[in-house]
Order: C-alpha cells, then sequence, then structure tokens
C-alpha cells in the first residue's frame, strides 16, 4: 500500500486528533471520466488478441455497431475511433465544416470552449454565446442567437457540460433552431451525456453526436464515437474542402458496412466495448443506465440539500455529474485531497476559474447505490472535520430516502 497514504495526516491538527493508519483503503473512482470500467470489460482485455482481418472479429464489430446504434438511438453507422473524446469532436466538425461555413459556439464551460478552440484551428469562423457557469439555455433564447447570426452553417453544444454538471435541453434547442434556419448543422457534444440522459441522434436529426468510451458505457478510455442521422450522413458525404484521412467518417462508414473498420483498431478495447455493451443489454439497455445516472444524481442533490450545501447548476443540473459548491470559499481542493488520500475516493475538482470553489461527483459508469452511499458518509466525516456544522448522518438518510423513492417508482413503473 501507498506509504504516503498510509501516513496521512489532516493539516494543521495534532498528530494523533485523527488519523487514517488502521483504514484499510480500497480506491474508488467518483469523477464523470474515466469512470469505473465494468469487470465483464475489464475480463475482456485480457487475453490473446485475435487478427482484426477475421471472422470472429468482424462477428464482435457487428454486435458492438448493434449495441452503440441503440446507445445513441440511430439506425445508421457508428464511427469507432481509436482517439480521445476530443478526436471525435475534432473528426465530426472536419466532416461537417470548411472554412466557407460559419458556426454558432455554445459556449456552458470548458468543453464548450474546446469547440470554439477547434473552430479556431480549422480557421472556421465562429460566432460565440458565452453562458455563466450552471446557467441553463432555453431553446428560444437559442433560436434567437442564430436568427441574429450572419448566414449561420453550423451550431455546436454540448448536451451535458461536464465542467459545470449542467444539462441542456438539446431536442428543444434543435427544434427552435431549426425553425429560424432548416438547413442549419447542428453538432451535439455528447460525451458525457451518452449513458446519462436520452440523445435521440436520429427523431431529433442532430447532424452529429459524439461520444466517449470512458464515461456512462463503463470502458476505459481509448475509443471515441461519432453517430450521425440522415440528414448529418448526406452532408458528410457531400464534397467537402476540408482534408480528412484517418478521420473521414465516410470511411468508417464504408467499413461498418462490411463488420469492420478502415484502420487498425484498438482490438482490446473493441472487445471490452462488446462485453460492456452486452452487460448494459443485459441490466436493461441503455435505458436503464440512464435511469440509474439519474437516480445516483437525484439522491447526491438531497445529500448536498441535508448537509447544507449549494449546487452550482440549480436550474439544469446534469444526471451525469454533480458540482457542488464548497461550503467555504478556496476549500473545494482540500475536500477533494482529503477524500483521496484519507479514503481512495476520487472525485473531480472545478476546471479554470472555478477551481477552488467546487467539486464534481460523477454517477455514470460502473456506479451503484452502495457507492454513492459510502462516499456521501465519508464525504460527512470530511466536512465535519474541517469545521462545517452538520449532523453526521443527514446526507446519508437523505440519498438513501431518494434512492428508495426513485427504485420503488422504477419497481411499480415495471408491473
Amino acid at each position: 500500500m501507498n506509504s504516503a497514504l498510509m501516513n496521512t495526516r489532516l493539516p494543521n491538527r495534532e498528530p494523533d486528533s485523527y488519523s487514517f493508519d488502521d483504514m484499510l483503503r480500497k480506491p474508488r473512482l467518483f469523477t464523470a471520466g474515466p469512470t469505473p470500467v465494468h469487470p465483464e470489460a475489464s475480463r475482456a482485455l485480457v487475453g490473446p488478441q485475435p487478427y482484426h482481418r477475421t471472422a470472429e472479429f468482424s462477428a464482435c464489430f457487428e454486435r458492438v455497431q448493434a449495441g452503440l446504434r441503440c446507445a445513441f438511438r440511430t439506425a445508421g453507422p457508428v464511427a469507432v475511433i481509436a482517439a480521445s473524446g476530443t478526436g471525435g469532436m475534432e473528426a465530426a466538425f472536419a466532416n461537417l465544416f470548411s472554412d466557407a461555413d460559419q458556426v454558432a459556439v455554445i459556449e456552458t464551460g470548458k468543453f464548450g470552449e474546446r469547440w470554439t478552440q477547434i473552430a479556431a484551428a480549422y480557421g472556421v469562423p465562429t460566432t460565440v454565446m458565452k453562458l455563466e457557469a450552471g446557467a441553463p439555455l432555453a431553446p428560444a433564447v437559442a433560436a434567437e442567437f442564430v436568427a441574429a447570426g450572419q448566414s449561420l452553417t453550423g451550431m455546436l453544444l454540448s448536451a451535458s457540460e461536464t465542467s459545470t454538471a449542467t444539462a441542456f435541453d438539446v431536442e428543444g434547442i434543435a427544434r427552435a433552431v431549426r425553425e429560424v434556419s432548416p438547413d442549419i448543422a447542428l453538432v451535439v457534444d455528447g460525451i458525457t451525456a451518452v449513458g446519462a440522459l436520452p440523445i435521440e441522434t436520429d427523431a431529433w436529426q442532430i447532424d452529429a453526436v459524439v461520444g466517449g468510451a470512458q464515461k456512462g458505457l463503463m470502458m476505459p478510455p481509448g475509443l471515441a464515437f461519432v453517430a450521425c442521422s440522415p440528414r448529418g450522413w448526406e452532408r458528410i458525404r457531400a464534397d467537402r474542402s476540408t482534408p480528412r484521412f484517418y478521420f473521414d467518417l465516410r470511411r468508417y462508414a464504408e467499413s461498418a458496412g462490411k463488420d469492420q473498420t478502415p484502420f487498425t483498431p484498438a482490438i482490446g478495447l473493441v472487445r471490452a466495448l462488446d462485453a460492456a455493451l452486452a452487460a448494459i443489454d443485459e441490466a436493461g439497455g441503455i435505458g436503464a443506465l440512464e435511469d440509474n445516472a439519474d437516480t445516483l444524481a437525484t439522491a447526491t442533490r438531497a445529500a448536498a440539500g441535508a448537509l447544507g450545501l449549494e449546487l452550482l447548476s440549480k436550474a439544469a443540473p446534469s444526471p451525469a455529474v454533480t458540482a457542488i459548491l464548497a461550503p467555504e470559499p478556496g476549500s473545494a481542493p482540500e475536500i477533494i485531497a482529503l477524500l483521496r488520500d484519507g479514503y481512495a475516493a476520487q472525485v473531480s475538482g472545478g476546471q479554470g476559474g472555478l477551481k477552488p470553489d467546487i467539486f464534481r461527483i460523477g454517477h455514470i459508469g460502473y456506479v451503484d447505490d452502495i457507492d454513492l452511499l459510502g462516499l456521501i458518509g465519508v464525504l460527512e466525516q470530511v466536512l465535519q472535520l474541517l469545521g462545517h456544522p452538520l449532523d453526521l448522518g443527514a446526507g446519508v438518510a437523505a440519498a438513501s430516502a431518494a434512492l428508495v423513492q426513485r427504485r420503488a417508482s422504477g419497481r411499480n413503473a415495471t408491473e
């Protein structure tokens, strides 16, 4: 065991006032990515790798395509790219836009800003709507923004802005924007949304939705996904001037039709994805995974309220991750460090200007009720040690009550 962890003491306190020395620490991830990996996915990574140009691999990839079509709710192929989620974002952008376009970017945090950075790298002019951290976006406001733009041909946004734990009404925004600009291409970062909230690629006519393996699908990092609606594929297949080779989605679509990939895939990760998708299907499908994330998020918000803590995103909290304001400004890093070093529980910090003041708890991946209740319990201990007034057990009780209510309502719905 890491000796640094065994000798952890709370700072600025008497050495014997509280000790973690006799505690057995089991590392647990509560971040919004990477997330805890499903055991079946881990097992699939072990053992000999098949050659990818064989019937065995093609059968595996056929199953993967079927599972991803369910996850993204599309009838078309889903590109599986050996890259991070950012690679998927760049692939979607390069295939849908050129420097002859002008795009609107909804900047709601770090990952909204990433769309602006990608557009700048490709020399595509942008018009940016910057929202306050945690603020929602009304579909009518998005439509007004597009209507006021000059010759906008695309809109880029995140369905779940991970850095602020804010969810956005992609369906409503898509419908409202198309009313004022029917031909505008809509591209959605769904990296922490897929597996946490429904994304209807085809029904909402989203031109491209980007996903990542290390999020809701309970996988290690290394794979990015791009799903497109029929109108998106039509636009991609048109002759466009943007250079693309490895990220040419037309190649991925053509190869997927043959149950293959255009380039050497990350074979072990594809096999792990096959196992993870099978586990999701056995558990009730992508809808059950989304419900699990939403249930855990609901319980976390209840616990935060019972502990006298405020959420960063109050009007539109994401089911994928919850951002909680530290009780004292600037104390979030200390809370995160004590959870990590004292209890081996890793939550996420804030990013940019939010780093001193928020901590974020993820609800996606292989996470269940017991995981969450344990985290809330040790969070209470950390807060009390730091002097935050609370009744030990209040957060756990509130989270438990919310879980019981949600799980009971789910059972009643299936009876």
